[in-house]
C-alpha cells in the first residue's frame, strides 16, 4: 500500500523542510550537512544541490515566493530570529523590520505575495500568530490563546490558516485546526488521540490538507490526506521510519516530505499517481 518514493537526499547528515517554486522546476530545503542549519536548492530529482547563503548562523525553514524568484526563511544571525528575504536573482538579502521584540518562526509568504505570515514566541513560552505586509508594515495578529499554535498555513483564497496546536488536548498530543481570519470561525480537523502535525493546503483550490500523524499503535508519523473539513482521511505513505513535512507540488501530483532514511533526515518525493497497490486509485 502507498504511493511510490523516490529520495532526493542521501547525505550523512540531516535535510528538512522542502518546499517547490512557484513553476515546480526548484526545491529548497534546509540541511546540517555543512554543521549548522543552511538553505540549499536542488533540482526536482535531487539534482545540482548547492548552498544557496554561506553564513555562521543557522538560517531555517526558508519558503518560496509565490511571485518573485525570493526565499523567505528565519534565522539567528542576529541572536534572536528574526525573517529574511533572499532574492535569487540579485544576489540580496534583507531582514524584514518586523517591530516585535519576540523569536520568530515559520514565516511564509501570504498567497497574494503581498503579505506574510508567521509565529512568534510569547514571553510565556506559547506561540501566538502575526501577519504583516513583505515591508514588515501594517503588523497584525491573527491568533491568540494560552496554546502552543505552530506551523501556520494559508490557503490558496489567503482567508484561512491551517496549523496545528496542544489545545483542548491537556497539552498532550497537537491536533489540527482551520481558522477563518476574516470571521474568526475555527474548526478541529483531528483528534485527541492522534497526534497531528505539519498541515499543508492544497494548491490552486485548496480542497484538500496533507499532514503527519502517528495514530493507533504506530510508533512513528506518517503521512496522511484530507479533505479541508477534515473527513476522509487517506493514509500516504507506510514506512517503518517517521516521515513528517509533507507539503504540495504546484500541480499537486506529488508531495514534499522529510523521511528518517539510513539514520538521517532525508527529502523524498511521494508520486501520487504511481500507487503500489493495484487495488488503489491514483489521487486527482
Amino acid at each position: 500500500m502507498g504511493f511510490k518514493e523516490i529520495q532526493l537526499t542521501n547525505t550523512e547528515a540531516d535535510n528538512r523542510y522542502a518546499s517547490y517554486n512557484k513553476e515546480g522546476t526548484q526545491i529548497v530545503f534546509e540541511s546540517n550537512r555543512d554543521g549548522h542549519w543552511q538553505i540549499y536548492t536542488m533540482g526536482i530529482d535531487g539534482e545540482k544541490q548547492k548552498r544557496l547563503i554561506n553564513s555562521t548562523a543557522n538560517d531555517r525553514r526558508p519558503k518560496y515566493s509565490p511571485y518573485k524568484n525570493a526565499i523567505i526563511f528565519e534565522s539567528d544571525r542576529n541572536g534572536t530570529s528574526d525573517i529574511f528575504v533572499y532574492n535569487l536573482d540579485s544576489e540580496t538579502l534583507k531582514q524584514l523590520p518586523i517591530d516585535l521584540d519576540l523569536n520568530k518562526h515559520f514565516p511564509e509568504f501570504a498567497p497574494n505575495g503581498m503579505e506574510i505570515t508567521f509565529s512568534a514566541e510569547s514571553k510565556n513560552g506559547v506561540s501566538h500568530f502575526y501577519k504583516c505586509s513583505t515591508n514588515g508594515k501594517r503588523l497584525k495578529k491573527i491568533l491568540a490563546d494560552n496554546y502552543n499554535n505552530l506551523a501556520p498555513n494559508l490557503s490558496p483564497r489567503g482567508d484561512q490558516l491551517v496549523y496545528f496546536s496542544n489545545k483542548n488536548t491537556q497539552a498532550e498530543s497537537n491536533v489540527i485546526y482551520t481558522k477563518n481570519i476574516i470571521t474568526n470561525e475555527e474548526n478541529r480537523l483531528t483528534y485527541f488521540v492522534n497526534n497531528s502535525e505539519y498541515p499543508s493546503w492544497s494548491n490552486i483550490r485548496g480542497s484538500r490538507i496533507v499532514y503527519s500523524a502517528k495514530i493507533n499503535d504506530m510508533l512513528q508519523p506518517e503521512i496522511f490526506i484530507m479533505r479541508n473539513d477534515g473527513t476522509h482521511k487517506i493514509q500516504i505513505t507506510y514506512n517503518d521510519f517517521e516521515d513528517i513535512l509533507p507539503v504540495w507540488s504546484p500541480n499537486n501530483i506529488n508531495l514534499l516530505i522529510t523521511g528518517y532514511r539510513n539514520k538521517h533526515y532525508q527529502i523524498c518525493k511521494i508520486l501520487l499517481k504511481e500507487p503500489l497497490s493495484p487495488d488503489q486509485k491514483a489521487l486527482d
